[in-house]
């Protein structure tokens, strides 16, 4: 019993690493590209989680099995040409679940074959840990992926159109074209680094604390 809350406890915690704590985007500043160019609108950043998700894990559980059987020089080039072979069945599942996406994504969706996040977490972690550390390690790092894009995404249509996914919410949108460029997506994303940190640092002072001895 003690070993199975154990293995829960290190699978929670590996998991929240990647949503919040270590998010892949915030805290490694990996897989920027797509958040800050094609996230403008929620449809974009939900299709692009999905093609993620449906990308990461599969991948990294590949190379959880066969990672430690390459040589290390060899292994980033072995997991970008796995990553397009795998591209395939992902793109596939992502169109039946929302028809039409990678065609109304064009090159921000065949760039997630080299999304940095993906590839990185593939070829470092994955060969050097077991299958349930990899599996939440890439659905964490895929939700973290998902709500920074989203988050991005809703605020930026928000602002430019007052809607999200094309539906009216009441606010009134700026309409200035500028919010859909990537450099505006930098600036969002430079705030919410900043509130990871933040809360990172409160994280470990709380920490701190529990490991002074009381008197």
């Amino acid at each position: 019993m003690t070993n199975k809350r154990n293995l829960l406890r290190e699978t929670g915690t590996i998991f929240l690493n990647g949503v919040f704590f270590k998010n892949p985007v915030l805290v490694g500043a990996l897989g920027l590209y797509p958040v800050v160019a094609a996230g403008y609108n929620m449809k974009n950043a939900v299709e692009l989680s999905l093609l993620f998700l449906f990308l990461s894990l599969p991948l990294n559980l590949l190379f959880c099995l066969v990672g430690e059987m390459m040589s290390v020089w060899i292994r980033p080039g072995l997991v970008l040409t796995a990553s397009a072979v795998l591209y395939l069945p992902a793109a596939w599942l992502t169109e039946k679940l929302m028809p039409g996406a990678v065609t109304a994504l064009g090159m921000f969706a065949s760039l997630m074959i080299c999304n940095s996040v993906i590839l990185s977490r593939a070829d470092e972690y994955a060969p050097t840990h077991i299958g349930w550390a990899v599996a939440a390690d890439a659905v964490g790092g895929s939700v973290g992926f998902s709500l920074v894009i989203c988050l991005t995404a809703a605020i930026r249509e928000l602002w430019l159109k007052g809607s999200l996914w094309h539906t009216n919410m009441g606010v009134y949108g700026t309409a200035d074209a500028g919010v859909s460029l990537p450099f505006f997506g930098f600036i969002l994303l430079g705030f919410f680094a900043a509130f990871v940190q933040w809360a990172n640092e409160k994280r470990s002072q709380k920490a701190e604390k529990r490991r002074v001895p009381r008197i």
